[in-house]
């Protein structure tokens, strides 16, 4: 593991983090009086997107009809976070700098033949991520001082449910452009534990691990299922109980959690793996099927259009997975 594995941000107050944020035509003292706006009505500046699902209780925050808000929060993620991606562990994607879901398929090919896939989800990753983890992580971590860290974490964070609920307990706020990098941050100690348990377990057998957001991918080779089955109760137990202050509980069953070997067709984040080439996926290659057969029956110029549109995504979105 890097010793050096957690950036040093080390902000003291207000005016250094309008400092950090401000650039060539955002001066430090108009990002001040933007920041002061923003923690003054911040309540205001913020909403549930429609693309939130209640009956998951996921609810998707926005702040992109407050250029105050969701101009400060790009920053906080440009400036602040996004510096300090290349310490991020190399088995760790989404939301990072050049790290999509593709290179994180990849990441799960192997050297060794007759491999098995592990599949595991996390419940709710977001809301598990509460605003004192991201104070403790700005603060004890990232070495910035109380007020700095007590900013930058209310800044990030929205209370728990639909807005307006008036539940005190705050979380990460899902859908912000800071929470993809600070919820891999806030769970990283966990991350690289359950890196080093699984390879440590399974170190004959080309063991691969990629994390993608709340996605985990573990491959192996020439283990059985039963095998493989311990890997999980090892793997779901340890994200529960790793750290007591943030534990991540796991879907333990269901379609997101399964044991796959590659010659039945095992897919991850939508991509199919194989010996050592990635393919699309079933449900990919469905929706190319749909699109092909609504062009043909297509009876306007405009209809024709988008679709060919759809259709040409798809297929340099094929080249992608195919030539990565």
């Amino acid at each position: 593991m890097s010793k050096k594995r957690y950036p040093v941000i080390y902000l003291r107050s207000k005016n250094e983090i309008a400092k950090r944020v401000s650039s060539k035509n955002f001066k430090p003292q108009q990002a001040l009086e933007v920041l002061n706006n923003v923690l003054k009505n911040f309540d205001d500046y913020w909403y549930d997107s429609k693309r939130s699902e209640p009956e998951k209780e996921k609810y998707v925050r926005s702040a992109v009809k407050s250029p105050a808000l969701n101009g400060i929060l790009k920053l906080i993620n440009k400036r602040v976070l996004l510096p300090h991606d290349h310490l991020v562990p190399n088995f760790i994607f989404g939301g990072l700098s050049g790290r999509n879901n593709i290179q994180a398929t990849r990441n799960l090919i192997g050297k060794k033949r007759d491999r098995i896939l592990l599949k595991l989800d996390i419940k709710s990753f977001y809301e598990q991520v509460t605003e004192k983890r991201v104070y403790y992580f700005f603060k004890n971590k990232c070495k910035c001082r109380p007020e700095a860290s007590r900013i930058l974490a209310s800044l990030c964070c929205v209370p728990k449910g639909p807005k307006g609920s008036g539940v005190s307990k705050k979380i990460l706020a899902r859908g912000f452009a800071t929470s993809s990098r600070l919820a891999m941050w806030c769970n990283l100690d966990t991350f690289q534990h359950l890196a080093w348990k699984v390879k440590k377990k399974l170190k004959n057998n080309d063991a691969k691990i990629a994390i993608y957001v709340d996605d985990i991918g573990i491959t192996a080779s020439r283990i059985d299922e039963k095998k493989m089955e311990e890997i999980k109760k090892l793997s779901i137990d340890l994200l529960q109980n790793k750290d007591q202050n943030q534990p991540l509980p796991s879907h333990t069953e269901g379609a997101k959690t399964k044991i796959i070997t590659f010659k039945a067709g095992a897919e991850h984040l939508g991509i199919k793996l194989g010996r050592n080439k990635l393919s699309l996926g079933w449900r990919a290659r469905s929706r190319a099927d749909k699109i092909k057969f609504a062009l043909k029956n297509a009876k306007t110029k405009e209809e024709k259009i988008i679709l060919r549109r759809k259709y040409r995504a798809y297929h340099l979105y094929k080249r992608q997975v195919i030539t990565s």
